[in-house]
């Protein structure tokens, strides 16, 4: 009785946490728990029950001749299957899908041209736990594959979009965000590939420009949709848009600078060719638009020989000529308008620097005037003011050419014909 109570005091004066810094204390510890943990497994490997690996990959392996030859497997690459294990519960417990390979064997052996093949499946264990059993057929238990040589074509897409535009609207070309599709597989699927196209109904009357995106189609020689998931695709679907425009009939007008004052371009001195032009466009630009002006006609580089111009029709953005014309010509009617040559001597200098003197060299210049016969034959030197101006911002010294700006004074509907430049001296 003594004893036991002299070892109870001694045991309560060591402390617990000491222990763990004692070798020997953490090795005859470590021993206890590992023959503790051995029993406890020992006593629960019991067999588990059935334990179904879903999702294990079907791995179809052809003989290297038939690779050689361009066979291969369409169709098989996402087949799975499934089986079920037993055995010990800690190890079933850990057993995955990458655990387990599931071949078709007499694949290399039979598969040796293209066709449908059915193939037989069998399971095996190919990772590091092994202490368990199959104990189920694989399911499926036998898989149907196509092998065929592969084949890639690129086709023109098609585009067959329907409705009815609304009344004065036109229907522009259909346009494509990619014209060519690449198609790939089977060799035999593919050859029955006919046509590919976009389709799409589209109800009521439209009058603004078809915007969607929808799928590509595959057709075969008869007209029959074909469905294949051995086909891919380069691209799935595709971005439609058909221009639905506002229709309107414009006149088309000369436009001109540096006219004559009280020259009158009516239908008798100017004619335009064509004289209306049909456009079509967005219906808030269309709507507004009486008429588009051309091109400007320098009234300066008219005469009595040169009296036709080609200008260009300039179309405001997004629409577009119907009759794709473009450019429109001017004829000017100067059959009863008369030239003149005139030479000028007296020149009006204006901004000449502060204390020098400015000449032209010549003394004279001869200038052509066009005008009515009836005015311009009483046209005398005397009726053209001719200046030349200097910029005052700027030294002038020695000889130079400088334009001359000619003016008629008196004589409307008469014009000066062409640019002159005379030269200038300052001294």
């Amino acid at each position: 009785m003594f004893k036991n109570n002299f070892f109870i005091k001694k045991l309560k004066r060591i402390k617990i946490g000491k222990l763990f810094y004692n070798n020997k204390f953490v090795m005859l510890f470590s021993l206890v728990a590992s023959v503790v943990t051995w029993i406890a497994i020992s006593s629960s490997n019991s067999e588990s029950a059935p334990v179904t690996i879903s999702d294990i990959p079907v791995n179809i392996q052809l003989s290297e001749s038939a690779v050689q030859d361009g066979l291969r497997i369409f169709g098989g690459e996402n087949l799975t299957a499934r089986v079920d294990i037993a055995g010990n519960r800690i190890v079933v417990g850990q057993v995955t899908k990458n655990d387990i390979q599931i071949t078709a064997p007499q694949a290399a052996s039979t598969i040796m041209s293209p066709g449908n093949y059915t193939l037989e499946l069998s399971a095996k264990k190919v990772g590091v736990l092994q202490d368990y059993q199959i104990v189920s057929d694989v399911k499926p238990s036998v898989v149907t594959v196509m092998v065929d040589r592969y084949r890639e074509s690129e086709f023109t897409i098609e585009p067959q979009i329907n409705f009815t535009p609304k009344s004065d609207y036109y229907v522009g070309n259909t346009i494509l965000s990619t014209q060519k599709v690449t198609l790939s597989g089977p060799e035999k699927e593919i050859s029955k590939i006919k046509k590919v196209v976009v389709k799409a109904d589209i109800p009521g009357e439209v009058d603004s420009t078809v915007m969607l995106k929808t799928p590509i189609l595959l057709y075969d020689d008869y007209g029959q949709q074909i469905t294949s998931e051995t086909i891919k695709s380069s691209i799935n679907e595709v971005e439609v848009s058909v221009p639905v425009l506002m229709k309107k009939k414009v006149d088309l007008i000369a436009n001109f600078s540096n006219l004559p004052s009280g020259l009158s371009l009516g239908k008798d001195l100017v004619k335009v060719s064509p004289s209306s032009l049909e456009i079509a466009g967005p219906e808030k630009i269309v709507s507004s638009i009486k008429e588009i002006k051309l091109d400007e006609i320098n009234f300066n580089e008219v005469n009595v020989q040169n009296n036709t111009f080609t200008r260009a029709i300039n179309l405001p953005e997004g629409c577009k000529s119907l009759n794709n014309t473009y450019s429109a010509e001017v004829n000017l009617n100067l059959a009863h308008f008369k030239e003149k040559t005139l030479n000028i001597n007296e020149f009006d200098f204006k901004n000449v620097p502060n204390g020098k003197k400015a000449s032209v060299y010549n003394g004279n210049l001869n200038v052509t005037v066009v005008g009515p016969a009836v005015k311009i034959n009483s046209l005398k030197p005397s009726d053209i003011y001719a200046e030349i101006k200097f910029d005052e911002n700027k030294e002038f010294s020695g000889s130079m050419e400088m334009p001359v700006n000619l003016k008629i004074n008196g004589f409307n509907q008469c014009w000066i014909y062409g640019t002159y430049f005379v030269n200038v001296n300052i001294e």
